[in-house]
């Protein structure tokens, strides 16, 4: 579910979604002047480099300029939860935007991640779709292993008994 637009101009309190070449997209909220106010490792601008087992993470909320958070990717505003919710204020998010910088938070890759940060301050939502994404895919993995092995024990019962002997 994208709603991103392309060529940067993001109003305050948009949603600004930065690619990354792993794969994952990481989440700010614009609050002007070229400042966002994202999650993130503490001590790193713009890199969230969370392991993705690990669900004790520290994480820290900053107020960075846009291009350091960027480091050179590109980003798209994506209010991409606008269809399904209504934005709170403008100057609701800004202010709750403002008022969390430099507080540290436990972060978890699937339950309180960058994107579930932002779209809480725009949305008051705690939306992940890419935490969406990985828990469906880790449970379609998972039952698939369970059907594999399964399918395995009844073979190996079926043709087990028929041995001679």
């Amino acid at each position: 579910m994208s709603r991103r637009k392309s060529g940067f101009k993001a109003k305050r309190g948009d949603l600004i979604e930065i690619p990354r070449t792993l794969g994952y997209k990481h989440w700010a909220i614009y609050i002007g002047h070229g400042d966002v106010v994202h999650l993130t490792s503490d001590g790193a601008s713009g890199d969230v480099s969370f392991r993705f087992s690990s669900s004790a993470e520290v994480a820290v909320i900053k107020r960075e300029p846009l291009t350091e958070v960027t480091a050179g990717d590109p980003c798209y505003v994506n209010n991409c939860s606008d269809t399904r919710f209504e934005a709170i204020p403008v100057a609701k998010i800004i202010n709750k935007a403002k008022k969390s910088i430099g507080r540290k938070v436990h972060y978890n890759v699937l339950k309180q991640n960058c994107e579930h940060f932002v779209n809480k301050l725009r949305y008051g939502e705690k939306i992940s779709y890419q935490a969406e994404d990985a828990s469906l895919a880790i449970g379609v993995g998972s039952i698939a292993t369970v059907a594999v092995m399964g399918v395995g024990a009844i073979l190996t019962l079926l043709l087990g008994g028929h041995h001679k002997q």
